[in-house]
């Protein structure tokens, strides 16, 4: 993910950006991004049910 990446997606959807802060973003999206990856590539076995009342 790149500033100009950032710079693009907001174009498009339409979002307020500063130019200065496009770098920030696009380092924190990389972030987001890995982790969003590490969670849904952890492996689960097939009979794993939801909880029935979350509690955090």
């Amino acid at each position: 993910m790149t500033a100009a990446d950032v710079e693009r997606m907001a174009a498009l959807l339409g979002l307020p950006l500063e130019p200065e802060s496009a770098a920030a973003v696009a380092e924190q999206l990389a972030g987001l991004l890995t982790v969003a990856h590490l969670v849904a590539e952890f492996p689960l076995p097939d009979d794993v049910e939801p909880a029935p009342i979350f509690r955090p």
